[in-house]
């Protein structure tokens, strides 16, 4: 088997300054060019506030796939990756739970949604992020996406 090369410095470099102005220029766009975060109307099912139904779906969806992940990553436990390099493996965990969450916090100031909460929310999103990402690598994901 052929031996993976990464991508040498400078083009990493590269890659990640274009990525890092784009994305927060597209951010700071979206986020001011955006409808107001105030919706006139809401609609409700049953009774119920339509936004807060969608909320618990969202909820019920993640924690099922918490579960459902951390079962598989219990039956497959692909550590291989994590073994060999674990430098890596927390540079990546630490990339893919604070860059988008940092996304989404900057989204949330630009709409005025700043707050005392916004500082716990982004930790627990960036910890969901980095549970997400552990789980996908224990249970087999990354390595067959990246192998196939």
């Amino acid at each position: 088997m052929p031996k993976k090369v990464l991508p040498d410095t400078y083009t990493f470099v590269v890659a990640a300054a274009i990525g890092l102005v784009l994305g927060t220029l597209l951010s700071y766009l979206f986020g001011r060019a955006i409808l107001p975060t105030k919706i006139p109307f809401e609609f409700t099912i049953a009774g119920f506030s339509s936004s807060l139904i969608l909320a618990n779906i969202l909820v019920i969806a993640e924690v099922s796939a918490i579960i459902f992940l951390g079962y598989v990553a219990a039956i497959v436990r692909d550590t291989a990756y994590p073994a060999k390099h674990p430098w890596l493996f927390i540079a990546e965990t630490v990339l893919v739970s604070f860059v988008p969450a940092s996304v989404i916090y900057i989204m949330t100031d630009f709409r005025g949604g700043s707050g005392t909460n916004l500082n716990k929310d982004f930790l627990l999103l960036a910890a969901k992020f980095a549970v997400f990402h552990v789980l996908f690598q224990f249970s087999g994901l990354y390595t067959y996406f990246f192998s196939h």
